[in-house]
């Protein structure tokens, strides 16, 4: 249950997860339609069987891919640490440290439907290592400051929302070329590996070596994230740098001032559209939404909670935290055995169902071990969940839309966490500690139960995408 890998309806970046811990459609009826006529041509058959397949059955491309992520997932982990010790020592101000924050997230609302109308146009590969190239860049400024005695807080403001915005680039370009390097078939055990990785990086091993290496020299975390964006330029380009196939553009013509407003409007909305007239991704779409606005209900007051009702100390409080994201591991590394057992459906009820239901026994349990054994559980289908709905949305999307409809997720995501997190500490605040956890896990199988068609209308249409006459 640690915020550090709770899902978020926005699909986040392979190699970085944020910087704190980090073509036009064909026609609008190929956007408007709930058929999959046209999936055949994007989602070739799926594996069966139970056996995991290897880093190395997933192809080179994809061992470059998954290196990449390892390393800035390291870095991204250092840095989710030194920020906020880094701004510490510089105001005592809560409310400062809050928006500080928060600045890294506001590009995600304010630019993520241009960004993926871009992506959707640009050579994806060279955006992401561009992105890379740009936070290493801003880094090693600020790693400048810090050894020069200059810093100053507005620039750790500027930094936060500067590699917010190269991020979201990346983070957006990535999601849209995995599905280009490695075979659709395999996309779950891709996604299963990038979030074991993630969460290993950012969650526990960064995180751990971060204090101490800030301790010894403040800008050791900050020069490590720095190198860590530049190995992963070079890993991401031995691979991606190739040219890119583009869509066939429509024929041009004069248009005025409005018209090309209105075209560019239609044009950086089309996955809007697309998520609007499809049922199955409009499907995922909730199911993500309600497990980042139920999931994070509780992380408000998680603090007080562990501290208040389960009287764990600041070290058992740590302990907490990991155990989450050491069941992300191993659902990381399950998913894609699991996703060939089940299948689509099954799983999606299976673990979106196990995640939910165990929301509520913290309401009632007195014991910090057995609600830590409870949050290494829910770890599994956490990270389960968040590679099977990212790897549909790959499948399920045309190639040309990838990058505005992750747009839209990621929109989501922005604005429903911390709307949650707001709404849980209101709650706690009036109701008490306890009852925000059955809220939550209430509130979550019910928008599973309210989606089972949904549900069954995602495995069908995988089901005919996938089928030799489609």
């Amino acid at each position: 249950m640690a915020a550090s890998i709770r899902p978020l309806p926005a699909p986040p970046a392979p190699p970085r997860s944020s910087c704190w811990r980090r073509q036009r459609l064909r026609s609008s009826s190929r956007a408007g339609s709930d058929s999959t006529d046209n999936l055949s041509e994007t989602c070739p058959r799926l594996p069966v069987g139970s056996s995991r397949l290897s880093v190395t059955e997933l192809g080179s491309r994809f061992a470059r891919f998954l290196a990449a992520s390892s390393a800035s997932s390291l870095g991204t982990g250092l840095h989710l640490v030194a920020i906020p010790l880094l701004a510490s020592s510089l105001t005592r101000d809560p409310r400062i440290i809050a928006a500080l924050a928060a600045a890294s997230s506001v590009p995600s609302l304010l630019l993520a439907l241009p960004v993926g109308a871009w992506v959707d146009r640009s050579h994806r590969g060279r955006l992401m290592v561009g992105s890379d190239l740009a936070c290493a860049a801003l880094l090693g400024g600020l790693v400048s400051l810090l050894l020069l005695g200059q810093l100053e807080l507005w620039h750790l403001f500027a930094v936060s929302a500067a590699l917010g915005v190269a991020e979201l680039v990346f983070g957006t370009s990535s999601f849209a070329l995995l599905p280009s390097s490695v075979d659709k078939g395999k996309l779950v055990e891709a996604n299963g590996y990038l979030s074991t990785s993630s969460s290993v990086g950012s969650g526990i091993v960064g995180p751990a070596v971060g204090g101490a290496a800030y301790t010894a020299e403040p800008v050791l975390p900050f020069l490590a994230n720095g190198v860590s964006y530049l190995i992963s330029a070079v890993l991401i380009g031995s691979f991606a740098w190739h040219k890119q196939p583009k869509e066939p553009s429509a024929p041009t013509s004069v248009e005025t001032r409005g018209q090309r407003a209105r075209t560019y409007l239609a044009d950086i909305t089309a996955g809007a559209a697309f998520i609007k007239d499809n049922r199955s991704t409009r499907t995922l779409l909730v199911l993500v939404a309600s497990s980042s606005i139920f999931g994070w209900l509780p992380e408000a007051t998680l603090v007080l909670y562990a501290k208040e009702e389960l009287h764990l100390t600041d070290r058992g409080f740590g302990i907490f935290l990991a155990a989450t994201t050491l069941g992300a591991v191993v659902g990381g590394l399950l998913s894609g055995r699991l996703f060939r057992r089940l299948g689509v459906s099954r799983l999606l009820i299976v673990t979106y169902a196990t995640y939910g239901l165990l929301l509520i026994p913290p309401a009632f349990l007195t014991s910090g071990v057995a609600v830590g054994v409870l949050a290494f559980i829910q770890g599994i289908p956490l990270i389960a969940c968040n590679s099977t709905t990212r790897s549909l949305q790959q499948t399920i999307v045309p190639a040309n839309l990838l990058g505005r409809v992750s747009a839209v997720f990621r929109i989501v995501g922005a604005a429903t966490v911390p709307l949650s997190l707001t709404l849980g500490g209101f709650l706690g605040h009036w109701i008490g500690l306890r009852p925000v956890w059955a809220i939550a896990g209430t509130g979550f199988v019910l928008v599973l139960l309210l989606e089972l068609k949904g549900v069954r209308q995602i495995s069908r249409d995988t089901d005919r995408a996938l089928s030799p006459t489609a």
